[in-house]
């Protein structure tokens, strides 16, 4: 059985700036001049591809293992593919205790040359980096020393044996959460710049919380309960990973934990077929998740060596822009489902269709529904890596099976930039990331599902015109320069009775334009709206933003009431 990254999830508290990003692109007539954009600099740029040693080995690791593992990677393509890090989990280390000056040390029996023998084969053999797991408590959840009060020690530790990468759990913990994950994070910074060849180390959370510490410490960090090998969890931790799409982006990845695509040594192996294995692969790739493989690369199949290796599926998860695909439409059963999210190129939609239910399904989507402008796209076919033609504003794929998807690169016309003194209710966005369903047009966010909202009110004045949402959640537009100015009023919906608290920011090209700091309900300490107004000369994507402020994300019902901008005139 699994050991967990335990701790229950609290409420949400905030996420601070969001990389501004987005897409824009070619509507006839206009230039753009900003693709392909360059990666963000940073150790997790995109998401981190690599391997973890839990899901089929769990304490039955040793360094002729992780190793052999590591060459394998090479051997079968896995390396080429994009698949960097070889991640020991927990039990590598000494039960008994630290050594005389308290220094971490390897279980002798698993790893006798120790663990800076496994990095210099992983590095210098391999091509490949080493990543290990650490826990902020006493001990880790399987009992062996944990790294509550060795923090810089064990830093400088894990940076000489050169490890890159740290998973960082949260059992048998009493301190305040925050001031350790924050600790440890400044010691691992320390402890790289003190290395001979300075590198960052990936720093991944597994505390299961969203406070503004969590996002700004980590470069990924869990969502989710602890995976396993049936199609129930893995559905489970995709829905419950979509609340927090606005998190991410490049060096910051929501995480819904590893991959279980090809595991045989769970207590659950073999419940799940190849259609949901390949599922379960778009699914993260869509949501740009963290790709680490929990399976065996030595004794790796055809099947799951082609769904791991696809490279054109694991471009959709590592592109560049850094957006995660969201939900865009659900049935009303909530059996199919439509994920979506633009790519570094113009008009380019990365579309992942879901059939969750037992029947075979068709599932349709429309240009617009994804970002685009109505009119002609074309399709390719990802996982078959085969170009299916052109369409005129909408798509099916027929009879989807059970649990299958189909995963889809979508090339059409981006929306045309917006003219006059616009609505940006009427507008189609490039990118909606929601807390709690979908953003809503012209009333409240009501509950999970589209249209549920109410009018909006914001402390007792009425909007015909505005966006709904809950914290966290970021809108983008295209607006290629043509605008000059952007206004709204903001505060926490009426709809709430006075309960919840946000923070709306106004961003543009990865500037911070406006702040409204935090607002409550009309019934709080400071009730009432605000007007945010921003310049938008010379910018060519708007993100609007909301982050969780300090309470519970239920509550966060936060309306943009009449958000405008004044653009030129239509070419």
């Amino acid at each position: 059985m699994r050991l967990p990254c335990r701790l229950l999830i609290p409420s949400l508290l905030l996420t601070t700036t969001l990389v501004a990003c987005g897409s824009s692109g070619g509507a006839p007539g206009d230039v753009d001049d900003d693709f392909p954009l360059a990666l963000v600099p940073g150790p997790a740029s995109t998401p981190p591809m690599g391997w973890n040693s839990w899901n089929e080995f769990q304490g039955g690791i040793n360094e002729t293992l992780i190793e052999a593992i590591a060459d394998a990677m090479v051997a079968n393509g896995m390396k080429d593919a994009g698949y960097q890090y070889v991640n020991i989990d927990d039990t590598w280390s000494n039960k008994t205790g630290r050594d005389a000056n308290g220094a971490l040390q390897p279980d002798p029996g698993k790893f006798p040359a120790g663990i800076a023998a496994v990095a210099d084969h992983v590095h210098v053999t391999d091509g490949l980096k080493l990543g290990i797991y650490g826990d902020r408590g006493t001990q880790t959840c399987g009992g062996y020393p944990g790294s509550q009060g060795y923090e810089t020690q064990d830093a400088n530790t894990f940076a000489t044996w050169g490890v890159d990468y740290l998973k960082y759990d949260n059992c048998n913990a009493s301190l305040n959460v925050e001031t350790q994950y924050q600790t440890m994070q400044a010691a691992l910074v320390q402890a790289a710049a003190a290395k001979p060849s300075p590198t960052p180390f990936v720093f991944s959370l597994c505390a299961w919380q969203f406070y503004q510490w969590g996002v700004t410490t980590g470069n990924l960090w869990r969502t989710t309960g602890d995976i396993k090998d049936t199609w129930d969890s893995i559905f489970a931790n995709l829905m419950n990973d979509r609340s927090y799409a606005a998190y991410a982006g490049p060096n910051g990845w929501n995480d819904p934990d590893m991959l279980e695509v090809g595991v045989t040594d769970d207590e659950f192996s073999y419940s799940v077929n190849h259609t949901e294995y390949q599922s379960h692969f778009s699914l993260w790739a869509i949501t740009a998740s963290p790709l680490i493989m929990g399976n065996d690369p030595r004794t790796v199949t055809g099947d799951i060596k082609n769904i791991l290796t696809n490279k054109e599926v694991i471009a959709l998860d590592q592109d560049a822009l850094g957006l995660q695909g969201t939900e865009v439409w659900e049935s009303g059963d909530g059996n199919l489902s439509v994920w979506a999210k633009p790519l570094n190129a113009a008009g380019a939609r990365g579309v992942v269709l879901l059939n969750a239910g037992a029947a075979l399904a068709d599932v349709t989507f429309t240009l617009p529904l994804i970002g685009l402008a109505g009119g002609s796209a074309t399709v390719r076919d990802l996982v078959a890596q085969m170009d299916l033609g052109a369409f005129d504003d909408s798509y099916t794929v027929a009879a989807i099976p059970s649990h299958g998807t189909a995963t889809l690169k979508v090339t059409g016309t981006e929306p045309p930039h917006p003219s006059g003194t616009a609505d940006l209710s009427d507008l189609t966005w490039t990118y909606a990331a929601n807390g709690l369903g979908p953003v809503e047009k012209d009333m409240s966010n009501g509950f999970s599902a589209a249209g549920d909202g109410a009018p909006i009110s914001i402390a007792s004045t009425p909007y015909a015109k505005g966006l709904g949402m809950a914290a966290p959640a970021a809108v983008i537009y295209r607006l290629n320069k043509a605008c000059t100015s952007f206004t709204a009023d903001v505060g926490v919906d009426d709809a709430a009775s006075g309960q919840g608290s946000v923070v709306f920011q106004v961003w543009a090209d990865g500037v911070k334009l406006a702040d409204s700091g935090t607002l409550t309900g009309s019934n709080g300490m400071n009730p009432g709206k605000q007007t945010l107004t921003a310049d938008l000369t010379g910018k060519r994507r708007l993100k609007l933003v909301v982050n969780n402020a300090g309470d519970g994300a239920s509550w966060d019902r936060a309306s943009w009431g009449n958000p405008q901008v004044i653009c030129t005139a239509k070419k």
